[in-house]
């Protein structure tokens, strides 16, 4: 309750809300209600921490200000008993105070028609758009942590693929040194087992006897031209011939007798 210092108060202004009676020893909340500390220490019996008007939580302050004993609005207070003394005198005495009339009526104020249903829609469409941006803003996390999960799982799945990918090719590279190894021990023994078969075996024999039997033949050829050409064979050869004509004139002249 805000009084401003040079304004004189109503009677109506100086009364507990919660008593109906004037303020004695007034105590204003943070949110600017007023109660008298008699009513306040009654709520702090019942253990009702709170506004009894806007329901605001006072425990932490009330201790506080407790502490400090600077529960009560000195400036209101002050205000109160300059300008109604014999009521703050009635009220703590214990004495029933004149019944107050409130001087200032409210002024009812008439809502325009459809005003209330508009403001109704309104309220609606804020508490729709504030649950539609909280959703929003769920799925979008949402959907980020799915993507994160998927993402690391790719990458899990990814690393035994490429591990097993490598150790394929390692694989298959052996396998490709080896066939080739194999490959050329096979042709080695191929050679060999063909240089070893009897048919081969059977040629190379053939091959050098005919080489065996050209150089006999050649060193007879050789031999028999070594006779002719020598004297010897020279001599023998003359004397044949003359007896073979010495046949054939004994012959004419036998045939002519």
């Amino acid at each position: 309750m805000a009084v401003p210092k040079d304004a004189i108060p109503s009677l109506s202004e100086c009364q507990c809300q919660i008593c109906l009676e004037i303020l004695i020893e007034p105590v204003t909340f943070p949110c600017n209600h007023t109660i008298c500390k008699p009513c306040l220490q009654s709520i702090i019996e019942k253990a009702n921490l709170c506004c009894p008007f806007c329901r605001r939580w006072i425990s932490s302050w009330a201790r506080y200000h407790t502490r400090k004993n600077s529960l009560v609005n000195m400036e209101l207070w002050e205000i109160i008993q300059k300008y109604y003394p014999k009521e703050c005198e009635l009220r703590a005495s214990g004495q029933e105070s004149v019944e107050i009339v409130d001087d200032h009526q409210p002024v009812r104020l008439l809502s325009m028609p459809g005003e209330l249903r508009k403001e109704y829609e309104e309220e609606i469409r804020k508490m729709e758009t504030e649950q539609r941006a909280t959703q929003e803003a769920e799925n979008k996390a949402s959907e980020e942590y799915i993507q994160r999960l998927l993402a690391e799982k790719e990458e899990k799945e990814k690393r035994p693929a490429e591990k097993r990918q490598r150790e394929m090719e390692e694989q298959l590279k052996s396998n490709e040194e080896l066939a080739g190894k194999l490959r050329v021990n096979s042709n080695n023994f191929c050679e060999r087992n063909i240089l070893a078969s009897p048919l081969n075996s059977r040629r190379s024999d053939s091959v050098t006897i005919k080489a065996q039997k050209k150089r006999q033949n050649r060193q007879k050829n050789t031999g028999c031209i070594q006779k002719y050409l020598s004297p010897k064979s020279q001599f023998g050869s003359t004397s044949k011939s003359e007896v073979v004509q010495g046949n054939r004139k004994s012959t004419m002249s036998k045939e002519i007798n």
